[in-house]
């Protein structure tokens, strides 16, 4: 929802579908990220990335469901990304 949010933002796009293995056309500088950030801006972006893995897993772990508005507004990426196979999931039926 949030890549989803930041990405209406700068009129991207958000295409998961990279995220799973396929193939997108919506990531700029995909294959030379570290030459157009800079090491640095690929360690900020790793850290994003642990936050949220982070804050998922503890959200999980402890049972959280997802509030109706969220379940509603992430069911084609909840599709795209599988996530409805994983045990978490059965928080949210």
């Amino acid at each position: 929802m949030l890549l989803r949010a930041s990405s209406d933002a700068i009129d991207a796009g958000a295409d998961f579908h990279g995220a799973v293995g396929g193939s997108t056309g919506s990531v700029p500088h995909d294959d030379d990220v570290i030459a157009v950030v800079g090491e640095a801006g690929l360690v900020d972006a790793a850290v994003i990335v642990a936050v949220f893995n982070g804050l998922v897993r503890s959200a999980d772990g402890i049972g959280i469901p997802l509030d109706d508005g969220m379940l509603a507004a992430t069911v084609d990426a909840r599709a795209v990304l599988g996530l409805d196979r994983f045990v978490g999931a059965a928080n949210n039926l």
